[in-house]
């Protein structure tokens, strides 16, 4: 089985499949079930910028659900998404394997959840008062 891919504007590019499937591998390597994945791709509501501030386009909202939790992120492309899905697993992989402090793999799986979120949660520039 693999992540569930769902889209209302599309299909998921072929590279991005393609590239998605051999992630998986590496997700299973690492001990996450990647059936417990679903990405949805949808089309920006509500932009921020101007158009020609954002040459390529309005982007896509991509929404990531892990087992009853869910994060979501706006990026140009599907590959670009998938650049930004493999350093968050990676990261949240990487800081598990260096704490290592839940033995059960759902405990692990909520941990990488809640690491996740808290990167998306953090705003990207400071905020001047």
């Amino acid at each position: 089985m693999h992540i569930q891919l769902q889209t209302s504007v599309g299909d998921f590019d072929a590279s991005f499949v393609k590239e998605l499937r051999r992630f998986e591998g590496v997700m299973e390597a690492r001990g996450l079930d990647p059936t417990a994945y679903v990405i949805s791709k949808d089309r920006v509501q509500f932009t921020s910028l101007p158009f020609f501030v954002r040459p390529g386009g309005d982007g896509f909202n991509y929404t990531v659900f892990i087992d009853g939790e869910c994060f979501a992120v706006t990026k140009a492309n599907d590959m670009a998404f998938l650049g930004c899905f493999e350093q968050l697993c990676a990261a949240a992989i990487a800081d598990d394997e260096s704490q290592s402090a839940s033995p059960s793999l759902w405990g692990k799986l909520a941990a990488r959840v809640e690491r996740i979120r808290k990167w998306f949660n953090t705003p990207m520039f400071d905020e001047q008062k």
